[in-house]
């Protein structure tokens, strides 16, 4: 069964919304390579916030510059529940369209595939940028809702199971030394009856 692809255009819409002082620095990020809202490396002393964006929970923003990016693109979703700010030069998107579950779109983002596109269809010399009309022209492929979201939700759960796995490792790790010592301690004793 073939998808239907969509191009992204039709289905997401810029955000333009700027902070009307309701917010403080704290709430200033930057956005990384690996897919995620980080900490300002910006320093933030007397700078004015007005200008900056607003990224509402379930909005996206993008770094149109890919120059000295590792060949990927910048780009965040705010899964949180709280509202964040990013520079003006940056774009805040989201999804306008019913056919589209904004997680399904992140997932498409974090594909290898996306970055590889995005980085070849950068324009400039000096300074190669991925903008909004390029952002727009990519096709999707975009299944039933209802699939989508046992896709999400697949996912979700794949990346839940990931990070038990890596925490009980390391749990795993620190108590392993007691248990060995242990062990060798209850062995001592038993040789010594």
């Amino acid at each position: 069964m073939a998808l239907t692809k969509y191009r992204l255009g039709d289905l997401i819409e810029q955000c333009n919304e700027r902070d009307n002082g309701t917010h403080v620095v704290e709430d200033v990020r930057g956005i990384s390579t690996g897919k995620e809202f980080i900490e300002t490396k910006a320093n933030m002393d007397g700078v004015s916030l007005s200008s900056y964006k607003v990224v509402r929970p379930g909005e996206f923003a993008y770094v149109a510059d890919t120059s000295r990016r590792g060949d990927k693109i910048a780009l965040a979703f705010n899964t949180s529940e709280h509202e964040v700010l990013i520079s003006s030069i940056y774009t805040a998107f989201r999804v306008k369209s019913r056919l589209l579950l904004s997680d399904y779109l992140f997932m498409f983002f974090n594909r290898p595939e996306f970055d590889r596109f995005s980085r070849f269809n950068s324009w400039g010399s000096a300074r190669e940028t991925f903008d909004w009309d390029e952002m727009c022209d990519v096709e999707i492929p975009v299944p039933d809702i209802k699939i989508q979201q046992d896709i999400v939700d697949i996912f979700k759960a794949y990346n839940a199971r990931k990070e038990i796995a890596v925490k009980l490792k390391a749990q795993i790790q620190n108590i392993c030394p007691i248990l060995i010592k242990g062990s060798i301690e209850e062995g001592m004793k038993t040789n010594e009856a």
